[in-house]
């Protein structure tokens, strides 16, 4: 898995194919990407504690995982941030390194507004989302009933047709199949409607297979056909 030391959501993007389909990563690569990640973070000024995308992702704009765009600076540095995270999280949350580096992140985003008061309007929806998935990476479960109350928050945006008002579909799936707890499921349950309707969506999106997975997941759930890992 080559490293593009060029691109923040381009390494991103590579590691996560590779925890999506649970593979580990050899211990050399591993060891490239936490360096990368850890050579990004801001270590001074109103940005501290954050992982500085390129200036190319900001001009550019960039995906989710899932192929959502994010359009605006502050949400490609939100969730930027919070995806570096919890692969940093994930791969070594052991380190004394990482942990001191995560803990500043912590600091740097605890107090925005989706994480005090789920705020859900403009990035923050999907920041917010991205929010949920490292705080579902976190062992010590200590933002656990933060989880809880953002799934209610979530629900209370269903439009009616499986999908959520405001919230990025594919990528709330995604953070649902991460957290795994009963609430994420019924929200799951909810999203059966919807994707059964895109199951079969013909499409040349080179995000479309990753889509298509986990749809397929989210419908081997809620319909009893597999369980929770």
């Amino acid at each position: 898995m080559p490293i593009d030391e060029t691109s923040l959501s381009g390494t991103i993007d590579a590691v996560d194919a590779r925890l999506v389909e649970q593979e580990a990563l050899p211990e050399e690569q591993r060891d490239r990407v936490v360096t990368f990640l850890l050579g990004r973070q801001v270590r001074w000024g109103r940005e501290l504690g954050t992982f500085a995308p390129f200036p190319s992702e900001f001009e550019q704009g960039v995906r989710l995982f899932s192929g959502e765009r994010l359009r605006t600076r502050l949400a490609t540095l939100n969730v930027l941030s919070l995806e570096s995270a919890r692969i940093l999280a994930l791969l070594a949350g052991e380190r004394t390194d990482v942990r001191n580096a995560l803990a500043q992140t912590s600091i740097a985003l605890g107090h925005t507004c989706f994480a005090v008061s789920h705020c859900v309007v403009g990035e923050c929806a999907h920041s917010s989302i991205a929010y949920m998935r490292d705080a579902a990476s976190d062992r010590s479960g200590r933002r656990r009933n933060w989880i809880e109350r953002h799934l209610r928050v979530l629900g209370a945006q269903r439009d009616g047709t499986g999908r959520w008002r405001r919230f990025p579909f594919y990528y709330t799936l995604l953070a649902l199949l991460d957290v795994g707890t009963p609430s994420a499921y019924a929200e799951l349950e909810y999203a059966r409607p919807a994707c059964l309707r895109v199951i079969g969506r013909a499409s040349d999106s080179p995000y479309a297979d990753r889509r298509r997975r986990v749809v397929e997941r989210t419908l081997r759930l809620a319909d009893g056909s597999a369980r929770w890992p």
